[in-house]
């Protein structure tokens, strides 16, 4: 490698390189921008792909998903961008398996409020673009419609960003409507509060005022 690209390329080209050797360590994502796409490094890595790199790829892949580690499924997922038109279908169809398996093993609370709220979660589900993925996702996430804690509605504002079907974007949209109507509705009481508390403190200034003057 060139020892004379900037720091940022030669972390990059490195990742990129362990498609050949080992992902086990993969935890960030890779990608073929302007900054490496035409590299003679890069070039001579995109060159050199095989179905063995794509086993390896799909092995790390399902090994992370059975980890319940999103983070490496994001990361090694993004090595995609490495492999042939075919290949990438293939690897987006297993991926999509794996991935239905992974939703349908959330087991609690805990896991799904760590699934849904994964930053790359929103991401991946859009990428795959998969109608039956969504669905099953969204069919979890309806428990959280009637769940009006913060956390409830940190997870409904997640689905605004997946390719929802027209009647789940509105189960959606009646969500954050209802939500939003509960925070005017406290709101309205919180200043109709503070306008009672400010008019019984001039009352009483006011009879204060006069009851001194009274006596003087």
């Amino acid at each position: 490698m060139n020892q004379n690209y900037p720091p940022k390329v030669r972390s990059m080209l490195e990742r990129l390189a362990l498609i050949k050797t080992d992902l086990s360590g993969v935890t960030m994502s890779v990608s073929l921008d302007r900054n490496f796409k035409d590299l003679p490094e890069t070039n001579e890595i995109l060159s050199s792909i095989t179905s063995e790199d794509k086993n390896r790829l799909l092995m790390a892949l399902e090994q992370a998903f059975a980890n319940k580690d999103l983070t490496r499924v994001i990361a090694l997922y993004s090595y995609i961008v490495l492999f042939q038109e075919t290949d990438q279908t293939n690897i987006k169809q297993e991926v999509i398996r794996y991935f239905l398996l992974y939703i349908k093993e959330q087991k609690n609370d805990a896991e799904l409020n760590a699934m849904f709220l994964h930053p790359g979660f929103p991401g991946l589900v859009s990428g795959l673009n998969d109608r039956e993925l969504t669905d099953l996702q969204f069919k979890l996430f309806s428990r959280y419609l009637d769940d009006k804690t913060a956390i409830g509605t940190r997870i409904v504002g997640v689905q605004k960003n997946l390719p929802l079907s027209e009647d789940q974007k509105k189960e959606v949209l009646n969500y954050l409507d209802e939500i939003k109507a509960e925070k005017e509705k406290v709101e309205n009481k919180r200043n109709r509060n503070r306008s009672i508390i400010i008019i019984v403190l001039v009352v009483t200034l006011f009879i204060i005022r006069m009851v001194l003057r009274t006596r003087s």
